[in-house]
């Protein structure tokens, strides 16, 4: 028997992978001396991205050098989205915690743990490893560079930039890749009485919703950064309108991977239920496969009219697990990014 959900809160239990990296360099120790508890994640971001932004600043005015912020203020978005991604990262980290609480999959599944713990261990350092070692990869124009560029490229991009990415990234996999299908390949089963009719899945699909909505912000400041509308001498970087189409349809993808999971769940579930229901019934039933001959014994009345009622019941939960208006924003908010950046990139 699993454990009760006191006993089982995985707010008390799942680690942020951030939080863990960013005070293995030190900085919970900082947050213990700070207001208000940040997280050490957060305190990490601010610092880990701001300082060396300020350091490049200083160097580039003492040594005459022209920054990339003069060329294209969209630049200045840079640190914004990475900050912003660490406090995207942290709420859908606990709020996949609250939709597994609400959903209730301590009590409902033998295995809970698999759907409380999506994120294996070994997927945020491996992703890490593999970032490093292809930043560590010298591109091409070495020599044109400055001690700032030597700077970001061996050890703000691996080290501060590249964690922030690796734990957005994390975190929006398991909830649009590892959750679904684990929940797809479980034993909870489909809550046919929820008065919503989407059978008691419309927490993970709001957040599968929400998730996509915070790369949507990404995405749309990855355009102007791009881009550079209104910005006169500015040329935009080869290849940027095959990058961003491939990152939206990709973005895209994971969406209908999790919707086509999901679907496929709930219409298998729904379908078994109907057929052991009628099952049933066909037992209770006189010649239960002739409409012109069958009969209702009378001592069954009350059992088959029960049994119609769950069939009914059954019958009316959707296949989807989010209502029509939640669906009319997500395909609004998939199409938003690509039309901007068709937009800007006619600008």
């Amino acid at each position: 028997m699993n454990s009760s959900l006191e006993d089982l809160d995985p707010e008390h239990t799942r680690e942020f992978w951030l939080d863990g990296f960013a005070s293995r360099l030190g900085f919970g120790r900082i947050t213990t001396h700070l207001p208000r508890d940040p997280s050490p994640s957060m305190v990490y971001a601010l610092i880990s991205v701001s300082v060396p932004n300020i350091i490049a600043a200083v160097y580039h005015h003492l040594n005459d050098i022209q920054m990339v912020y003069a060329d294209n203020p969209y630049f200045a978005l840079q640190p914004i989205l990475l900050v912003g991604a660490v406090y995207a990262a942290q709420v859908l980290h606990r709020e996949y915690d609250s939709v597994m609480k609400e959903m209730r999959i301590a009590e409902r599944a033998s295995k809970s743990e698999r759907l409380l713990n999506p994120t294996p261990e070994w997927l945020p350092w491996s992703l890490f490893g593999i970032a490093v070692l292809i930043q560590f990869t010298a591109p091409n124009g070495v020599s044109d560079w400055d001690l700032m560029d030597y700077l970001f490229q061996y050890f703000v991009f691996p080290f501060v930039y590249t964690p922030i990415v690796v734990q957005f990234f994390t975190v929006y996999v398991s909830i649009e890749f590892i959750a679904p299908w684990r929940l797809s390949n479980s034993d909870v089963g489909i809550h046919f009485l929820d008065p919503q009719r989407v059978g008691g899945l419309r927490p993970l699909g709001e957040l599968v919703k929400k998730a996509y909505y915070y790369v949507m912000i990404g995405l749309i400041g990855y355009a102007f950064l791009t881009y550079a509308p209104f910005i006169h001498g500015w040329t935009t970087p080869l290849g940027a309108n095959v990058l961003f189409t491939v990152i939206w349809v990709s973005t895209v993808a994971t969406v209908a991977f999790a919707v086509l999971v999901l679907h496929r769940f709930m219409h298998r579930q729904k379908r078994a239920e109907i057929q052991r229901l009628e099952a049933e019934l066909r037992g209770l039933i006189e010649n239960p496969w002739d409409i012109k001959a069958y009969e209702i014994p009378p001592d069954k009345e009350q059992e088959v009219t029960d049994l119609r009622d769950r069939i009914t019941r059954v019958s009316d939960t959707r296949e989807y697990p989010a209502t029509f208006s939640i669906w009319s924003q997500l395909l609004l908010s998939i199409a938003l990014p690509k039309a901007l950046q068709l937009f800007l990139a006619g600008v």
